[in-house]
């Protein structure tokens, strides 16, 4: 680092820094080393050492074996005693354990952060799931189910942005031609689903539902994990749409929602029935 840029450091506040360091984490996606904490955040190595041993007592930092780091469950439990967008959770949880329960497969419920999928909740089949379908996890949106779902309800302009930019190809069945996704995406919006094969891995594929509020826009997807080999994705699916209906219902159920028991509503979510 040269004689200015380290000026530009010092002249951060402490709480600077610690919010550069976690903006590293936006940058630069899933898990970080510390190295890579040091560039994206601009940061000294010393600095960006004492920092992540700091957050990483603090709890707001887990370290995997391989020496990564990654932001823990603490930040998310953070925002969602605090912001109102999370609400859904509450209202989904009791739901998505019922899915997972009747399923067998691991299940999340996620929402669109700009290019990426957030799993808000994420119910894994044994503890040590590995990959970013976890509490905080991020993927591209054409990656999979869950995310192709909330890339159909952002709207034309959101779709025309995302297909502008090169995507990331995890598997020959990765869809990145953008006359794909269009198509993709066309079909989501008429059939109210997804499924994803082989998109991510070779061995497991995805379902995707979207969780709809009372105007009938897409503010979340439920989305579940299957075994190539040996479960079928259809069947899969109708239980799925069962548990993003009775979330969508629970959230339309609030004050100032529309009755989710009304002629309107139902027909509104035909898809979900």
């Amino acid at each position: 680092m040269d004689i200015a840029a380290d000026e530009h450091v010092k002249k951060r506040t402490a709480a600077g820094r610690v919010l550069s360091l976690l903006d590293a984490f936006l940058r630069g996606g899933g898990a970080l080393r510390l190295t890579d904490i040091s560039r994206y955040a601009d940061l000294p190595l010393p600095t960006a050492h004492r920092l992540v041993r700091e957050l990483l007592e603090w709890g707001g930092l887990e370290q995997d074996e391989e020496g990564c780091y990654r932001l823990s469950g603490k930040f998310l439990r953070l925002a969602s005693s605090s912001t109102r967008g999370l609400e859904i959770r509450e209202h989904a949880l009791p739901h998505l354990i019922a899915l997972h329960r009747s399923s067998g497969q691991a299940v999340q419920l996620a929402v669109r952060d700009g290019r990426d999928i957030v799993y808000l909740e994420a119910l894994r089949t044994h503890p040590n799931w590995s990959g970013e379908a976890r509490i905080g996890g991020r993927l591209p949106l054409h990656v999979s189910a869950a995310g192709l779902v909330l890339l159909a309800g952002a709207g034309p302009d959101v779709l025309d942005d995302y297909l502008s930019r090169p995507l990331k190809r995890y598997t020959e069945h990765t869809p990145v031609d953008p006359d794909a996704i269009r198509a993709a995406v066309a079909r989501i919006r008429q059939d109210k689903a997804m499924i994803a094969e082989h998109f991510i891995t070779h061995d497991a594929g995805g379902v995707g539902v979207p969780v709809t509020n009372g105007m009938g826009e897409t503010i979340a997807a439920v989305g579940l994990i299957y075994f190539s080999e040996k479960d079928r994705p259809q069947a899969l699916l109708d239980m799925v749409r069962v548990a993003a209906w009775r979330i969508s219902r629970a959230i339309c159920e609030r004050p100032g929602q529309p009755d989710p028991r009304t002629v309107d509503f139902k027909r509104r979510h035909a898809g979900l029935l």
